[in-house]
């Protein structure tokens, strides 16, 4: 319900004043929701969100006014230590209406609150593992390069007995390669590894982290779903046609 309202609160035109177009609603949202907006010249708005422990929602930070070569965070919205943040902006218009909103930017503080360069990549997406044959996890993630710093070197994978016990400070070797990285192909989207042996009947959570050129990974917590270890392959399973009976 509070996304529908949000969604309404965006989209009418309280005064009638033909805001609710479909050209308009097209260019993104209004800031002000129908109220005055203060800079009849519009200029440039920027927003950001953090990308730790997990995605945060967008929140206007900075705005520059036309004649204003710099846009930069407002005092509320400092930088962190050990944080990453995406930033993208939008051109605004004098009734307050924003256009479409950039490809965001990836920039990421170390513990000391250093900005890390060069930047990171983003985290590999949609990660999942199935149990194979043997006690070993097939895990397949995806990359996307949207709103990265960085193009990744290589992928590293970790594992727990669940999402809070993840050891990210022991990467896991691949069985297959005997590599404990998975080199990144620019040409490749979707990606695999495939675990050690673990004992029958155990349960493991598994995460992937990507790296830098440096060598630096960014910092998801994203686990999998807990999965339990099979000493032997699943059972062949048969389908067979069935054909009506008539009466």
């Amino acid at each position: 319900m509070s996304v529908l309202l949000d969604h309404y609160k965006r989209g009418c035109d309280p005064y009638h004043l033909g805001h609710s177009n479909v050209d308009v609603l097209a260019m993104g949202y209004a800031m002000t929701e129908g109220t005055v907006f203060p800079y009849p010249g519009g200029g440039v708005v920027l927003r950001r969100r953090r990308l730790y422990p997990d995605v945060g929602p967008w929140s206007i930070c900075g705005f520059a006014k036309p004649n204003e070569t710099t846009v930069a965070n407002m005092p509320g919205f400092p930088k962190q230590a050990s944080m990453g943040f995406q930033y993208d902006a939008a051109i605004v218009l004098g009734n307050g209406f924003a256009g479409r909103f950039s490809e965001p930017v990836r920039v990421d503080f170390d513990s000391g609150g250093i900005r890390i360069s060069p930047p990171l990549p983003m985290f590999p997406r949609h990660v999942c593992s199935e149990p194979i044959a043997g006690g070993r996890f097939r895990v397949c993630w995806e990359y996307d390069p949207y709103g990265q710093g960085e193009w990744p070197t290589d992928f590293r994978a970790f594992r727990g007995a669940d999402a809070a016990s993840i050891d990210f400070n022991t990467p896991l070797t691949d069985s297959v390669t005997g590599l404990t990285t998975t080199p990144f192909v620019g040409s490749r989207r979707l990606y695999e590894f495939t675990t050690a042996a673990y004992g029958n009947g155990t349960t493991h959570v598994f995460a992937v982290r990507a790296r830098s050129s440096a060598a630096v990974s960014e910092l998801n917590t994203y686990a999998t779903q807990p999965k339990t270890a099979r000493a032997s392959a699943i059972a062949v399973t048969a389908v067979e046609a069935v054909g009506q009976r008539r009466s």
